[in-house]
């Protein structure tokens, strides 16, 4: 064969499988972050809630609807109660959204539901993705990037071409897109329709492009296409990998937060930034909806540093004690010790005075 394609599926990992060796220091945030992800993953922790997930036939992603804390029991109770009859549709797509709407809020069970309910689609005839003859001939690479929808019945629907409109080639995989099918993802059991970015990468047999060729086309790929989130998450994460000190790493994270709001690595990742300038209320923002879905303790230590900033020494405390916690123990020891001296730093600053009334509770 002269050629190879590489089919990465849905936007639970837009930018490609995050590593699962413990990586080498020094290494950015982002980067551990996403490691991370790779090592939990191996050992079979269930889904974080991490990557982002778009349902039904929404135009955009948007995050779920905000529950006070105390209305999430009873909005998740009503939700499992729909799941456990026969609902359509409509209303299996409204109980999804009830359900992330709890979990946002806090509620655990909902957090823990969640993860053990959503199963993502499957392709049961693949696309016969065609490496376009013209770039075949002159030995280029090209990638393309779709956006559509998987329905309840596995078609691939509501197809548009987000990078790659002018290669050669375009419409003919397009076309062998749509004419695949999948089973359909489901929730609690239900089959649900749901958004799904589909980047297919055609290679010429036999290249393999070095760690500056990767990031060079990934830089490519985001000032060609503006106004696509898969290619300034794959720009982000490139370069939190290979070169965060490069003065475009904020301007990234800061696209593909805007583009990919949903985005649980994105979303941390600007809240980190907002911690480092001392933003810790829109920090708090990015970060909460996927606190309680995550065992990552990257977005943890995100959400104890917001906390800290806004003095609310409890919920930081929490955050970072779960955090320590959940490092492996063949994690890099410098990076243990970090997370445990903050934690110290934070119990020291937010002990009260022996001097000071308990009632006047925590500084």
């Amino acid at each position: 064969m002269r050629w190879s394609w590489l089919f990465l599926s849905l936007l639970l990992g837009i930018t490609g499988c995050a590593h699962s060796s413990v990586p080498a220091l020094p290494a950015s945030h982002g980067h551990l972050m996403s490691v991370m992800e790779g090592v939990q993953s191996k050992r079979g922790l269930p889904a974080t809630g991490l990557w982002d997930l778009v349902v039904g036939d929404e135009v955009a992603p948007s995050p779920p609807p905000r529950l006070d804390p105390a209305q999430a029991p009873v909005v998740f109770e009503e939700a499992v109660k729909t799941l456990r009859g026969t609902p359509g549709e409509d209303a299996v797509l409204s109980a999804l959204r009830d359900v992330s709407a709890a979990c946002a809020a806090e509620l655990a069970e909902a957090c823990a539901f969640w993860s053990g309910a959503f199963t993502a689609p499957e392709p049961s005839s693949p696309a016969a993705f065609r490496y376009p003859e013209a770039l075949l001939q002159k030995g280029a690479f090209a990638f393309m990037v779709f956006q559509g929808r998987i329905g309840t019945d596995g078609r691939v629907r509501d197809c548009t071409v987000v990078e790659g409109a002018r290669l050669p080639g375009i419409e003919e995989n397009l076309a062998a897109l749509q004419a695949a099918r999948y089973r359909p993802a489901t929730f609690s059991g239900h089959p649900v329709s749901i958004q799904y970015t589909f980047n297919v990468r055609f290679v010429p047999n036999g290249i393999t492009l070095n760690r500056h060729q990767e990031l060079d086309w990934a830089r490519l790929r985001a000032r060609q296409n503006p106004g696509s989130r898969s290619a300034w998450l794959n720009l982000a994460m490139k370069l939190a990998k290979e070169a965060p000190e490069d003065p475009l790493y904020p301007q990234a994270i800061t696209r593909a937060f805007f583009l990919a709001p949903t985005n649980g690595w994105a979303a941390t990742e600007a809240a980190w930034q907002f911690v480092q300038s001392g933003q810790y209320a829109p920090a708090l923002g990015a970060v909460r909806p996927f606190l309680r879905r995550s065992h990552n303790p990257y977005v943890l230590e995100t959400a104890a540093a917001a906390q800290f900033g806004l003095k609310q020494c409890t919920a930081a405390l929490a955050e970072q004690r779960k955090a320590v916690e959940l490092l492996p123990a063949e994690w890099p020891a410098p990076e243990r010790e970090r997370f445990q001296r903050k934690l110290q730093d934070y119990e020291s600053a937010c002990a009260v005075p022996k001097d000071v009334s308990a009632a006047t509770g925590p500084r």
